[in-house]
């Protein structure tokens, strides 16, 4: 059964964008970014971590994707709201690959079992916020769709502890008048390095 989100309606081909956040950090890895987006839709600029070992313990793992079933292109991503709606069997059908055993990838060559969602969001740098992510349950690996629901129980924690931002975020600032997190669409994680990781995400701005 393929789900349709009117969220990702069909967008014309003269629409493109090739541009990703985060390209620079695991350009080897990189995940099939979609080449067009809705043009109320932006990817989140995130600037380069600024402590970054200068040799890794272990080599970057391939990017996990979050994609819908019946979206016009890889990459779109899945609103997080509806990752933490949905009931097991609904993510299933919603989020393309919901039971692949993705923990597995994510363990690299020392065997984490747990790994760091680092979140960098404008005009809240300050904050400095990293979320534990368990890739291993009792049942095995974490699978794609319990990733995803963590990450997104991630970022609304981010969000509940957020301050006004500096001028500079202004127009990514959280509350009223400003974003809300059912703006807020996962479309992958990135291994930055180690057991450090960041989110792409795309923010509805309609």
């Amino acid at each position: 059964m393929s789900y349709m989100n009117p969220l990702h309606p069909p967008v014309p081909s003269n629409i493109h964008s090739s541009y990703t956040a985060l390209a620079g950090a695991c350009s080897a890895n990189q995940p099939p970014f979609a080449q067009a987006m809705p043009p109320t839709h932006r990817r989140l600029p995130q600037a380069p971590l600024s402590k970054v070992p200068t040799s890794r313990r272990s080599p970057p793992c391939p990017a996990v994707t979050f994609d819908l079933h019946g979206a016009a292109s890889h990459g779109l991503g899945v609103p997080m709201c509806e990752l933490l709606a949905r009931s097991g069997g609904a993510l299933e059908r919603m989020l393309v690959g919901a039971n692949d055993g993705v923990g597995a990838q994510m363990s690299g060559s020392l065997g984490f079992r747990r790994v760091n969602l680092k979140i960098l969001w404008p005009g809240y740098e300050h904050l400095d916020r990293s979320y534990p992510l368990d890739i291993h349950t009792p049942a095995g690996p974490l699978t794609r769709g319990q990733l995803a629901v963590q990450v997104a129980h991630a970022f609304a924690r981010f969000i509940e502890v957020c301050y006004p931002p500096a001028q500079h975020g202004a127009s990514w600032r959280f509350g009223i008048g400003g974003i809300g997190f059912n703006r807020l669409m996962l479309s992958a994680l990135w291994n930055v390095y180690d057991d450090v990781w960041l989110a792409e995400v795309i923010v509805d701005f309609r």
